[in-house]
């Protein structure tokens, strides 16, 4: 199964943790977004960025996506869950 966590708060280690611990077992992918941005989750699952939020907040890192790939990841992945 394909699960995608959107993250926004990245003082909040439980989404990373529960990510972690799925992956595992699934295919797992990490959104982030708003401040969740500075936060740099370790190589266990393929890591998205936003990148209106990244450049917003001048940070580049991982694979920076738009909008409108955002919209297609949501149809990729078989769960979306929301951090």
């Amino acid at each position: 199964m394909k699960l995608l966590h959107i993250i926004r708060n990245p003082n909040d280690e439980t989404p990373f943790e529960i990510a972690r611990s799925q992956s595992e077992e699934h295919e797992v992918a990490v959104l982030l977004l708003h401040d969740a941005v500075y936060e740099i989750p370790d190589g266990q699952f393929k890591v998205y960025i936003c990148s209106a939020d990244a450049e917003a907040r001048g940070v580049i890192r991982h694979e920076c996506v738009d909008y409108k790939r955002i919209v297609q990841l949501l149809f990729e992945f078989d769960k979306v869950v929301s951090w």
